[in-house]
Formats: C-alpha cells, sequence, structure tokens
C-alpha cells in the first residue's frame, strides 16, 4: 500500500528514473568513439524519452529536467573523463578536485540538454490528453538541436559529444554536406523519439504508425541525399608527410629535453621528402628564433630542396603584454622557407579556455595547475591559406576543428585540403583520441574537403572528402604517415551557409510542433 503522507513510492519511482537515465547517459556517451555505435546512440536517446513520456502519469516538470540531468551527467563524466587526465596527471591539480571539475562541467553541458527537454515539454502543453505524437516528437527534436546549438556557442562553446557525430557511417550522416553535424543531430533525435514511440505504444496501431514513419522517413531522406556530389577534385594531387613524434607530455616542456626533441623531429623530417611534411601542434615548444643555429640550418637545407615544411609552434606575434611586458606568444602553425625563416603562419584563433586562455576571474583555477604556456595571443578571424602549388591549404590547431562554421570559412576562402595540427598527449591513450578523430571526420564530410591530422600521439590519419578514414598511423608511435592527396573545390551546402539551415530547421520543428499542440487543446475546449 502506498503510504499518501510520507509520498514514498513517488520518490522510490523518481529516483529509479533517475538511476536509469544516469546508465542511459553512459551508453550514449559508449555509442561515441572508440565504440562508435549510431545504433546505441538511437537506443539510448529513446530509453530517456520512454522514461520521460512513457508513464501513464507522466513525471513532472522537474522530474523530467532531473532526469534529463541525470542523463547528461552520465553521458558527459563517461565521454569527458579524460578531462581527468590533463587536470591531475599533467596539471598537478590534486584528484579530488579534478574530478570535481569534470563533474561540474559535465553538469554544465548536461543542463543544455535537461532545459531543452523542459522547454518541449511546456510548449507540449501540461494536458497530456491532449498531446500529439507527431507534435511531441517536433517539439524534442527542434528542441534538443537548440539546445546543441546554444553549447555549441555559448561561453566560446564546447559542443563535443554533440549526438551527429555518433552517426558517422550511419545513414544519418548523409545530412551532413547539407545540415551539418547539428542537422544530423536533428534527424537522430526525430528518429529516437520516433523508436520511443514504437516501444511506448506497441500494439497501439496510429502511435506506432507515427513512431515508424519517424524512423524511417528521415533514413529514406538521407539516402536519397547519399548520391549528389556537391564537390570535385580541384588540381594536381600533392604528396604529403605527417610526422608523429609521440614525445611524452610530461618530458615535452622540460628546457633539457627540448633540444633532444627538435633533433627527434628534424632526423624524421630529413628521413624522406613531399610537397607537404607537418609536424604536430607545439613540436617546437618554443618560437622559431630560440632553434638552435645547426638544427635551424638542417630544416633550411630541407625547405631549400623544395619541400613545403610546416611545424606547431609558439610564435611571438602583436605587442608586448601590458602585465608582464614580455611578447604575446600564438598557438601557430609555422611554415620555414628556404632562407630559414618563417614566412608564413596560421595563429589559432579559437582558444581553449583555461588551457590557453584564462576566463575573468578565473585566474585562481590556472595557478593550481603546472600547466605552461596558458594565456596565449588570439589568431586574426581571416587568415590566408597557405598555396601549395595549385592547392591551398586551410590550418586549423586542436579542437578548432569542432567549429565547422569557422573551417567552413577557410572553405569559401579557397581552400581545397584543411590540416589539423594536434597534441592530446595531455589524455594519455583514452577515448578522446577516438572521439577528436570522428570530428575531424565529419569536418571533411560536411565541407567536402581532405583533412590531414599530424598529432604527437595519435590519431595521425589522412580523411578524405567523404569522412573516410584512409590511412593512418597507431597511437603511442613514433612514425611517418605517408599520402598522396587530392584536393577539392566546389562549395556543399553546409560550407555556404554553416549552421543557418540547422537552426532554421530546428525553429520551424518547433514552431510546427507548438502549433499542433496548440490546435489540439483548442480543439478540446
Amino acid at each position: 500500500m502506498i503510504d499518501e503522507s510520507t509520498g514514498r513510492a513517488p520518490r522510490r519511482s523518481a529516483l529509479i528514473s533517475y538511476g536509469a537515465s544516469l546508465i542511459l547517459g553512459v551508453a550514449h556517451a559508449a555509442s561515441f568513439g572508440p565504440l562508435a555505435g549510431w545504433w546505441l546512440q538511437l537506443l539510448s536517446l529513446a530509453g530517456l524519452i520512454v522514461i520521460l513520456y512513457g508513464a501513464k502519469a507522466p513525471p513532472t516538470s522537474g522530474r523530467s529536467f532531473l532526469a534529463v540531468m541525470s542523463f547528461g551527467l552520465g553521458g558527459f563524466v563517461a565521454g569527458l573523463s579524460w578531462m581527468y587526465i590533463s587536470m591531475n596527471r599533467y596539471g598537478g591539480m590534486p584528484a579530488p578536485m579534478a574530478a570535481t571539475a569534470v563533474v561540474l562541467l559535465s553538469l554544465y553541458l548536461g543542463a543544455f540538454g535537461a532545459l531543452a527537454a523542459t522547454l518541449a515539454r511546456r510548449l507540449a502543453g501540461s494536458d497530456a490528453s491532449t498531446r500529439n505524437d507527431l507534435a511531441m516528437a517536433l517539439l524534442f527534436a527542434g528542441c534538443w538541436t537548440l539546445g546543441e546549438l546554444a553549447r555549441g556557442y555559448l561561453l566560446t562553446g564546447f559542443p563535443w559529444l554533440s549526438i551527429g557525430y555518433a552517426h558517422l557511417g550511419g545513414i544519418l550522416d548523409h545530412f551532413a554536406p547539407t545540415l551539418g553535424v547539428y542537422g544530423v543531430g536533428l534527424f537522430a533525435a526525430l528518429t529516437s523519439f520516433g523508436l520511443a514511440l514504437v516501444i511506448i505504444n506497441f500494439g497501439r496501431g496510429r502511435s506506432v504508425l507515427v513512431g515508424l514513419a519517424l524512423v524511417v522517413l528521415p533514413a529514406a531522406l538521407a539516402l536519397g541525399l547519399a548520391g549528389i556530389n556537391w564537390v570535385q577534385p580541384s588540381g594536381k594531387p600533392f604528396r604529403a608527410r605527417l610526422l608523429q613524434g609521440n614525445i611524452a607530455q610530461d618530458m615535452k616542456f622540460d628546457p633539457a629535453r627540448t633540444r633532444a626533441t627538435m633533433k627527434t623531429y628534424v632526423d624524421m623530417v630529413q628521413a624522406g621528402s613531399a610537397d607537404l611534411t607537418v609536424l604536430p601542434e607545439t613540436a617546437w615548444t618554443v618560437p622559431w628564433r630560440v632553434t638552435p643555429p645547426e638544427i635551424a640550418e638542417r630544416l633550411r637545407g630541407y625547405a631549400a630542396a623544395g619541400n613545403t615544411l610546416v611545424i606547431g609552434m609558439p610564435l611571438e606575434v602583436g605587442a608586448p603584454d601590458a602585465a608582464t611586458q614580455g611578447p604575446r606568444v600564438a598557438n601557430s602553425v609555422a611554415v620555414i622557407g628556404s632562407d630559414g625563416q618563417v614566412i608564413s603562419h596560421y595563429d589559432k584563433r579559437h582558444l581553449v579556455p583555461f588551457g590557453e586562455f584564462v576566463p575573468a576571474m578565473f585566474g585562481w583555477f590556472v595557478r593550481m595547475m603546472e600547466i605552461p604556456l596558458g594565456d596565449f595571443a588570439r589568431g586574426s578571424s581571416a587568415q590566408a591559406e597557405l598555396q601549395l602549388r595549385d592547392q591551398r591549404i586551410g590550418f586549423n590547431v586542436c579542437f578548432e576543428d569542432l567549429f565547422g562554421e569557422e573551417l567552413a570559412v577557410q572553405v569559401r576562402a579557397g581552400a581545397t585540403v584543411l590540416v589539423n595540427v594536434s597534441n592530446l598527449a595531455w589524455f594519455g591513450e583514452s577515448h578522446a583520441l577516438d572521439q577528436h578523430l570522428a570530428i575531424s571526420r565529419m569536418r571533411a564530410l560536411e565541407l567536402g574537403r581532405p583533412m590531414l591530422r599530424a598529432t604527437n600521439t595519435g590519431v595521425t590519419a589522412v580523411i578524405d572528402s567523404d569522412g573516410e578514414v584512409m590511412a593512418k598511423l597507431p597511437i603511442s608511435t613514433r612514425a611517418v604517415l605517408e599520402a598522396r592527396v587530392q584536393g577539392f573545390d566546389g562549395l556543399t551546402p553546409y560550407a555556404r551557409y554553416a549552421n543557418l539551415p540547422a537552426l532554421a530547421l530546428a525553429l520551424l520543428l518547433v514552431a510546427a510542433g507548438a502549433g499542433l499542440c496548440s490546435r489540439g487543446q483548442r480543439r478540446t475546449r
């Protein structure tokens, strides 16, 4: 018998739903790399929707919010647990505080989904008897996408683990050249809601048919887009060499090891030749002017032989820092010329909070860590691409490839090939490496451009314009990846309009869902 005075049964039911949502969130995280199971993403999100809408007496708005927060907490803690490695092992932050930081970040990121689901519920109305299955699906998918878009922009943005990334290699990834990762996520949310409707209403004809339609129609539309070629080969292929130095992170910034690291890379460089040779992010941990003369001379000779040499390094840029009176340093990609000087460079423009710049009032947090080079100068929003014979190379550094709308600017400016330089040694051999590879694959697919990845510890890879990995190196090995690369031109719809079509479609779904619910409520009066 239920104790009405204490409400123990409702509280027990709420706790069960929170626990189930937490587990589903962990399963949702597993759908990204390295498991990369698009079907698991659909099923885990469908499970959350069943919790939100499946009971005869659906949970209150407050409990729905907490259920989605639990889902987000489980998903982001599991999916971003590699951040603990950078803060604790390499940043020197005490273990309890590093773990707390991961949890707090996960709560912040999870709040976007929770607020999106709450908004969808409010727009659907409080009277369950007047709700329309299709309307609820449209509201949920539209609001969820708006939440992911907000997460990708607010406070410089952190759209890592947006649900579209789980669908690389699945049917829904055919939406990427048109609508980008957020559009893929929108149709994934619609499909998940359809699966949930089938589960909730199994044996009840009309609702099951609506659910099946929401599963089948997005897949059919995606397959219809699969045959469209938005881009075409441009110019002649070139030979590229991507160097993976596998320099241990705890030695990388040790001054006593700097010369040895440089020599290691020079030996790798001179072991072969190519039209383009790329060293990873911060392969040099000091500006080029500090390079020992004998090392600089060896690289000058390599460049003079007709090899375009690109090195990730800090470069002094602009006016001195007002606080320290020292030079401002950018996280850069430097092109070394035949005269042994930096002839051009790309400076990272989208900086990582805490890792590359200190947000206001958070200096105390960064002081607790021991990571060097923690406050970089920001690169210009418009930087020229590298002309390589009849190809144009657009660079991005580390997590900059997370922001497709920014890389689209380079493609519209004429980039035929994209190159990412990264150093993920901060995160050990964790799933961060596979997740970041998936991000690069999505950018290649969205923009119709090959993506070359030169990394310190992995995953160094060559990705074609369809987002497929053509070749890659094993992680945590010292090796060189050589490849023949074909540039592409032409613009996908995503390259032209970036995230605007996905935003417009999400708003349209919300408006249509709210309109259907409003009409249903008027009919019952």
